[in-house]
């Protein structure tokens, strides 16, 4: 039974990443950008940033999650979200199809950067890795 919990926990992650990155591209689209740091990042997705231009206030339409989405991983750890330089308008440079942001569990390990991570828009659409 320890065998299959592991792939439905990556599902379960993989699952929430998706919601939150609809919610990202939600927000993107009211507010002409990814939430920045300043902005609080994913947690600007539940609660309204204070904005230094007001007319970007009136424009948050959040909440963005819907209520239950969790933001930690099966495992206790925070769901990691990092803005790449310059993505913040969702165009990045020579790449069209790449996302502008990492969304990313740090895994079991509860390290970032080893083999255990569970990335969104890191594979293929269609393509399920669960062999790790």
């Amino acid at each position: 039974m320890r065998v299959a919990a592991r792939p439905r926990r990556r599902a379960d992650v993989k699952a929430d990443a998706r919601q939150v990155a609809n919610a990202l591209d939600t927000y993107r689209l009211n507010i002409g950008h990814y939430p920045t740091e300043q902005e609080g990042g994913l947690d600007a997705l539940s609660k309204k940033p204070t904005f230094e231009n007001e007319r970007l206030g009136e424009k948050w339409q959040g909440p963005y999650l819907k209520p239950g989405t969790t933001l930690d991983d099966p495992w206790g750890h925070k769901i990691r979200y990092e803005l790449i330089a310059g993505g913040g308008d969702g165009a990045e440079a020579g790449n069209a199809s790449a996302l502008p942001y990492k969304l990313f569990s740090v895994g079991p390990d509860g390290q970032p950067d080893t083999e255990d991570d569970i990335k969104h828009g890191a594979e293929p659409a269609g393509s399920e890795n669960t062999g790790r």
